[in-house]
């Protein structure tokens, strides 16, 4: 039985391992068949109480840690004369449990980001393809806004002016003294967008938007969420509540030019965010890195850097790999807060050529970089130590480039955009390539690659990306500025318009820290009483080797408070185990504000190498006890 819990625990957390996107058998996590009990408001469930009850009661137990309950306000304990598992109800305790039709409520589906119920692991699993929300975060550099697009319906949903109200931007582009250019973008575990305003000859900052309107803030208390419902309709700046910050970061001029989050840990389990400066600043040198705390925006920690930090990626083994344009790539130890010896280009494998531009990584934490000049893209395996070629000389003209931006989709292939001529301001071409061609070593024949070309022309490309589904998108600098949307399925162009002048080379889709890392979430709130104190919180999980699930809280006075609430780390499973004593983390963190209104989160953090594996959450309770009661 462990072993078939343990196949069935190994499901693919990376889209590219999916053939087919059926929800049928995701679609519910506890139908009438299943619940067999009703669930009160103290969380009871008839029949599911006492010696015989579900769960460990009536288990052969040799002591007490036998029978940890898996569920809220009862007492579990060895019963050694019988060597079964019995319990005492609290009669002062109230409950709210959820779950994959175990007794408790089907777990909510507007809590789940990245996660999905699956039938035979009997709870949530990590999906990549299951979130039900899949957005493009669009910079509008000649005028100082983010754009939201949904990528299901091509329709752009919000814009939100973001950087310094002193640096907007209006019709001007890039490189240009006293403008914000917000540029690189990258998406969180959350699902949450930074951008990385670069600040030529001004100050540069870093803003980030909730993608979801629960974790915006009233910060006007008017009840409601005033935020952009649309293209044209834009807030003035610190007046839209879902721009949740934006920070200052390093000195001015610092050009702000690299943008990754990190894995994230026990304190920020959707990562941390590292912003990276590209201009020399006096004898400092570079103005090296900077890591922000993902709540504020406040700067926790800065790392020297002798090289420009022009890109950045991070891998599932939670390296972060800054990329200084055409001089290698340097890897960053986030925990350490150091960083590494650069790893050069390979000029002998590229007949002496020696520029580079984007940056991503593959499934296999393979990092590719796209060519510019060099009419190729090449791959490093940090496992190996080996770098490979990707031959693209037979599209890319004498003169053309291969660049600037470069994706990798859900089937593990590598996207990049060819211009026909100059830098970037030729027409567009877009290569494909699978990620598993790379070579060690070697350059990989330009057969390998498939090339497509737009139905309609296209200029200056910057930026590529996937989506959920696995189409590309990709957008320029040009003005007029078109998006364009390819499916590989149908071989079919779309173009759309409403981005002005898009100049990003990042994750600006979330689709490689989806493929790379995987991590996903579920968040349940909930409304205890006045005066009263929490309790436990109890869960039943199975965590394969190297997964892990991490449960945090926080608590407000008002529901509307849960999103800029501290968020407390409760336990990392498999470290801890259920259940955890709630009010005792509360009051060694010196929470002494305990509100009424609480938000459970629990992260979770699959594996991709050797194997693929994810953590399964079959069960959530949540106790607590009105006055003052415990």
């Amino acid at each position: 039985m462990a072993t078939q819990r343990r196949i069935a625990a190994l499901v693919p957390v990376l889209a590219a391992l999916f053939a087919c996107s059926d929800e049928s058998a995701f679609t519910n996590n506890g139908d009438a068949s299943r619940d067999s009990g009703r669930v009160t408001r103290d969380g009871a469930t008839d029949g599911s109480r006492g010696d015989t009850g579900v769960g460990p009661v009536g288990r052969p137990c040799r002591m007490d840690t036998d029978c940890d309950d898996e569920e809220g306000c009862t007492l579990d304990r060895c019963d050694t004369a019988r060597a079964v598992c019995v319990n005492t109800r609290d009669t002062s305790c109230n409950s709210l449990r959820s779950g994959g039709g175990m007794g408790g409520r089907p777990f909510r589906p507007e809590g789940q980001q990245g996660v999905a119920y699956d039938e035979p692991s009997m709870g949530l699993i990590v999906r990549a393809d299951s979130r039900r929300t899949d957005y493009l975060w669009i910079p509008n550099v000649a005028e100082s806004t983010l754009s939201k697009w949904d990528a299901r319906t091509a329709t752009e949903v919000a814009r939100y002016r973001i950087g310094l109200a002193a640096g907007e931007c209006v019709g001007r582009c890039c490189h240009v003294n006293g403008c914000n250019m917000p540029s690189r973008v990258v998406v969180d575990s959350a699902g949450d967008a930074y951008i990385a305003n670069r600040g030529f000859g001004m100050q540069g900052s870093v803003s980030k938007i909730a993608a979801d309107r629960r974790d915006c803030v009233d910060r006007n208390g008017n009840g409601m969420i005033d935020t952009s419902a649309g293209p044209m309709d834009v807030r003035a700046f610190n007046e839209d509540e879902c721009v949740l910050w934006t920070a200052n970061v390093g000195p001015v001029n610092a050009v702000l030019r690299s943008l990754a989050i990190d894995r994230g840990n026990e304190m920020f389990p959707d990562g941390t965010v590292w912003v990276g400066g590209c201009a020399s600043i006096g004898a400092a040198g570079n103005a090296g890195l900077f890591q922000l705390n993902p709540r504020n925006g406040m700067t926790m920690r800065s790392v020297p850097m002798t090289h420009c930090a022009y890109g950045a990626v991070v891998t599932s083994d939670g390296t972060l790999w800054e990329h200084s344009v055409n001089g290698g790539i340097i890897p960053v130890n986030v925990t350490a807060g150091t960083a590494g010896d650069p790893v050069v280009l390979p000029a002998a494998l590229r007949g002496g050529c020696g520029q580079s531009y984007g940056i991503t990584a593959d499934a296999r934490n393979r990092l590719w970089l796209s060519g510019r000049g060099c009419r190729d893209i090449i791959g490093y395996d940090p496992a190996t130590r080996q770098w490979s070629r990707v031959d693209l000389s037979t599209y890319v003209p004498a003169g053309g480039s291969a660049g600037l931006g470069i994706t990798v989709d859900p089937m593990n292939r590598l996207w990049v955009p060819i211009s026909t001529s100059g830098d970037w301001v030729g027409s567009t071409l877009v290569a494909s390539v699978p990620a598993d061609a790379f070579m060690g070593g070697a350059s990989v024949p330009a057969s390998r690659a498939t090339l497509h070309t737009p139905t309609t022309p296209h200029r200056q490309p910057t930026a590529v990306g996937a989506d959920l589904a696995g189409n590309i998108w990709v957008a320029s600098a040009a003005s007029p500025t078109e998006l364009l949307r390819f499916e590989p399925a149908m071989n079919r162009w779309q173009t759309f318009t409403g981005p002005n002048q898009v100049y990003t080379y990042t994750d600006f889709t979330g689709g490689i820290r989806r493929l790379v890392i995987g991590s996903g979430r579920y968040t349940e709130d909930y409304e205890t009483c006045d005066g009263g104190t929490y309790g436990e919180l109890y869960w039943n999980a199975e965590t394969p080797m190297g997964t892990t699930l991490a449960f945090s809280i926080q608590i407000a006075n008002s529901a509307t408070g849960l999103a800029m609430a501290p968020s407390l780390v409760l336990g990392i499973a498999p470290r801890d185990r259920s259940p955890i004593n709630i009010a005792d983390k509360l009051r060694m963190a010196g929470v002494t504000n305990v509100g009424r209104f609480a938000r459970i989160t629990v992260t979770f953090n699959p594996v991709s190498l050797p194997m693929v594996a994810t953590p399964v959450l079959k069960s959530l309770s949540f106790t607590w006890r009105c006055g003052g009661a415990g």
